[in-house]
Order: structure tokens, then sequence, then C-alpha cells
């Protein structure tokens, strides 16, 4: 079996992977344009808005399917050397400490902030599918049967989390299947990241979301999980018919910890002599008002303004740029209505003089979605300057140049007034704890 390079095995326009990519950039004081795409698609991303309306959907679904991995070749693919592959992304160090887990792109500004590294336990593979009826789960379901053995069994540390969902991801899904993979113990690139990396006694800050899904279990080490996060609940999505029956319930796919790797990462803290810290949460879109309050305090310690909101979505976001203008951050991790109402209730007792918004495109008026004049209104709170940053409303969701527009728009915001400095681990997790729906538990003393 011919090896499949990791760079080619994981999709590059995930939550796990564009959070590395932007995260690595950021701590060499490094932007992250056009989503970590090559400077070569930018062109003809420019193009796409020349075409009708239903070119462009069906260009945007060929061009994600052309990223997955042919089914035939996932047993070529070695899950450690991706790891190591993650890791290779970061500098070495010596590190006041390391985030691992759940994705989520407010802890990713997070630590930007601090200056430290974010290892995840889940990452996307995507399988090529060609002419998949989205709204076909039982047959989703039954590719997934014939084909999780050709990469679970070379990968005895992964558990397969095959998810689909023909609400958000109908035009990718036409064209691909998602393997979210979950490490089960700790991978040896991220234990010698760690062991050479982590000062003495520095923690491994675990990233724990803890929301979960009905699953249809197929084996010990492989689940199907109909829908996701975002705009529908788990049971709309079970209503749908020829759905998989529901058999347990697991770590959800995209964001869910899966419990068995803080077992692994504890055994190894403890032998190591590294504290172990636990974030914890119930849904990804939680910890976006915690980081901004642990945030806005933080660049005014510095001599900052802290005036300028600026809210992300899903993988649309810039981590360094956001530091380097002293701009608050607040993610959204999809533009729904769950994600507006969450940023309206922080706005309700909070002011700031601009806020800007980014919106991510999937192509689709899926359902749960919050409309382009929903967040413009949000925006138009802000007390002198208020807009949506790259994104043409009258496209949205379908205004794929924003993928491009987004960076340039950030470019032109004013620079932060102070050098950036780093947050401590400390102010970090002081700042997360002081939020009712983030539980931050840490160890009296260290371990070992």
């Amino acid at each position: 079996m011919v090896t499949v390079p990791p760079e080619k095995a994981v999709a590059s326009f995930d939550s796990a992977s564009a959070f590395v990519a932007s995260l690595a950039r950021a701590l060499r004081h490094q932007d992250f344009p056009y989503l970590g795409q090559s400077r070569l698609k930018v062109p003809l991303v420019h193009a796409s808005r020349l075409l009708p309306r239903p070119l462009r959907l069906r260009a945007y679904a060929i061009a994600s399917g052309r990223e997955g991995v042919p089914p035939d070749r996932l047993g070529g693919i070695d899950m450690e050397q991706v790891a190591a592959w993650v890791t290779g992304q970061y500098g070495e160090g010596p590190l006041p400490a390391v985030f691992l887990g759940s994705s989520n792109g407010a802890i990713t500004h997070l630590a930007a902030a601090c200056g430290v590294p974010w290892l995840p336990q889940t990452l996307l593979i995507p399988v090529r599918r060609p002419g998949a009826d989205p709204e076909d789960y039982a047959g989703a379901a039954e590719f997934g049967v014939r084909h999780a053995g050709k990469l679970l069994e070379p990968n005895p540390g992964v558990q397969l989390h095959h998810m689909h969902d023909a609400n958000q991801d109908a035009l990718s899904a036409s064209q691909m299947a998602y393997f979210r993979v979950k490490w089960r113990r700790l991978p040896e690139a991220y234990q010698r990241f760690l062991e050479t990396c982590l000062l003495p006694g520095a923690p491994v800050v675990i990233v724990r979301d803890t929301s979960d899904w009905p699953v249809t279990r197929y084996a010990e080490r492989h689940v199907f999980q109909s829908g996701a996060q975002g705009g529908m609940s788990a049971e709309e999505y079970l209503e749908r018919p020829g759905t998989p029956t529901p058999n347990d319930t697991t770590a959800e796919a995209e964001w869910g910890f899966a419990d068995t790797l803080l077992d692994a990462v504890r055994t190894w803290a403890e032998s190591a002599g590294h504290p172990v810290v636990e974030i914890r949460y119930e849904h990804p879109q939680h910890p976006a008002a915690a980081v901004a309050d642990t945030v806005r305090p933080w660049l005014r310690g510095r001599g900052e303004g802290a005036e300028r909101l600026l809210v992300s979505s899903f993988i649309v976001h810039d981590p360094w740029r956001t530091i380097a203008t002293a701009s608050v951050p607040f993610w959204t991790f999809f533009p729904v209505r769950q994600a507006a109402d969450d940023l309206a209730a922080y706005l309700d007792t909070r002011t700031y003089d601009d806020i800007g918004v980014m919106l991510f495109n999937h192509g689709v008026g899926s359902r749960g979605l919050a409309d382009a004049r929903t967040w413009q209104q949000l925006a138009g709170r802000a007390r002198r300057s208020g807009q949506l940053l790259g994104v043409d409303p009258a496209v949205f969701p379908a205004d794929f140049p924003a993928f491009v527009r987004y960076h340039r728009a950030l470019r032109s915001l004013p620079p932060a007034a102070r050098p950036w400095e780093q947050m401590t681990i400390d102010q970090a997790l002081n700042g997360l704890a002081a939020d009712a729906r983030v539980s931050v538990d840490r160890p009296t003393r260290a371990q070992g």
C-alpha cells in the first residue's frame, strides 16, 4: 500500500486543520490569509462570482470532493505520521503550556494570546464519494461500513466517527464522506512534543467539549453520526426517512472530546511531572464570551482601548490579525441562529465602538441559518461603526470570494497601539473560570 502524505490525508478546509494552521502562523506573528489555502487558488475563487449560482455551487462541491482520499487508499494513511505533521507545524519550546483536545475557535484565539500551541484530538479525513445523494443517510452509512476497516486496521490508536450532514454539508456531502477520527491514546509524536517543548512543571491544558450525539455503532471503534452541531437538533435529523437508528451516544464527531484520551494524557503527565488542567464546556459556542471577556481586560491592561469586537465564523478567522489590531475576538461556531443569539446576549451587556462580523459561506440556505440581515443588525449595535467584513450580503451564503476578501478587510483595520505581550496561562485560566458556562479544573499541586 502506497503511503498517503499527511497533508493529503487530512482536510485543509476543516476546523481542526485550519485552527492548527492559523495558530502556528500566529505564534510566528503571521496572519492567516485565504483560510490557509494556496495563493494560486485566489483567481479561481474570485472568478466564481461570475458564474450563475447553480454552476457556482457545483464548482464548490467538486472542488471540495477533490480534496478527498480515494477509498482504496485509506490503508495508506498512517495516523502517527499525521500526528508528527501536526506537531511539525509548531516551533520548538520552551513552552509555558500546551493546549490539547477539542477544536474550538475561541480557544484558538486564547492560545494565540498566550503564545502556546494546541494539539487536536479530532481530525477530518475526507473520502471521495462523487455523485452521492446527500439525503441518503442509509447509503452514507453503508459506504462507511464498507471502507472503515481499511483506515482502522492499520491505525489502532484512533476511533472513527463517520459524520453525515445533508443540512449544512449538502454540497460537500455530494462528493465526499466525512471520516472524523479521534485519538484514543496519546500519539507518539504528541508525547515527544510535550516531552521536548514543555517547561518543567508546565501544564497540559485539556480542552474538553462534553457535547455528545446519538450514533449508530457498527464496531468498537466505528460509529455513524447523522447530522452535526449547527442549525438542527439531533432529534430533527433522526426524523428524516432512512436515517440509521441510533443505538449509542458518544462524543459529537467534530467538537466533542472522547475521554479515553484524557486517561492517556493523565498517565503520561503524572510520570513526567506535569499538571493536567481541564477546560470543560457543553457546547462549542460556550467559550466565546468567556474568551472575549478574558482578552478585553488583558488588552486594556496593555494600554489598548479594546473597543473593537471582531466576530469570526467557523474557520473564517485570523488570530494574529486580531492580536495585531488589538481587537477582542468573539468566535461563532457556524453562522446559525444559535450563534447569533449568543452574540446578541453578549452585546446585551457589553458595548463596543466598532464591531466587524465575518461569515463562513457554505453555499446553501440550510435550516437554522441566520441570514446576512441578522448579522448586519448585530454589527449595527456598535456605537460608532458596525459592518460585515468582506461579505456581500446579497450573495451570502454562496459568496465564496468572501474567503479571500475577509483577509483584505482585516488588513485595513488600524494596528494596535502597543507591541504584543504574551498573556500568562494563569490570566487565561482565571478569565475562563469567571464564566458560568466554562469550568476550569486545576490540580492543587503538580503531579509526579
